[in-house]
């Protein structure tokens, strides 16, 4: 992996800040559209994972959820934490360092979870995902999102990749697992959505 591309999987350092800010002046269509699927409602309890610059937390809290989240980038957990500073020291945001396979929540936390860009990076996706399951309430919603931008990536990718999703959440146990696609540039974006 060359090291421009590392810096949008785990950024750092002063090439990592600006990745930050690039992300979230780019990521701005993509983010809407998965957060409308999400359904976000006041008083929701909300997961995102791979909050990287922070920017669809603020948006999440902004409808009156609470909202908590991992990023195994400290340079992201710094820039979203400047970003969302007044919901932090209200209590309604909780942004911590960390990676999947691993959440460092208790079971049963949370209504709604959702990821973008952030699945095809993380190891062991069945453990992963079998984690993400133990901390959503029964009737949760979960969505995993990506936008392949791997080298010749194409809609075809991108359908391929939402139907493996779909396919490894129902493995783990979620219901009513199902693909969405929406046509963007360069790439569709997938969206699988699940319940618990």
């Amino acid at each position: 992996m060359n090291k421009v591309r590392a810096q949008f999987v785990c950024p750092t350092g002063w090439l990592g800040s600006i990745v930050g800010r690039l992300m979230a002046i780019k990521n701005r269509e993509r983010s809407e559209w998965v957060l409308s699927q999400l359904g976000v409602n006041p008083g929701d309890r909300v997961l995102e994972i791979g909050f990287g610059p922070g920017v669809d937390v603020a948006r999440t809290a902004a409808i009156g959820a609470s909202v908590a989240g991992i990023d195994p980038s400290d340079v992201m957990v710094r820039q979203a934490s400047r970003r969302n500073a007044d919901a932090i020291r209200a209590g309604r945001v909780d942004l911590r360092r960390g990676a999947m396979p691993d959440l460092p929540f208790v079971d049963a936390a949370f209504d709604k979870a959702y990821s973008i860009n952030s699945y095809q990076f993380w190891p062991y996706k069945t453990r992963a995902l079998a984690e993400l399951r133990r901390v959503m309430r029964p009737g949760g919603v979960v969505i995993i999102a990506v936008q392949p931008r791997n080298k010749g990536a194409t809609d075809d990718t991108a359908k391929e990749t939402g139907e493996q999703m779909v396919q490894a959440l129902r493995e783990v146990g979620f219901g009513a697992a199902r693909l969405r696609l929406r046509p963007m540039s360069p790439v569709a974006t997938a969206c699988a959505i699940a319940t618990v």
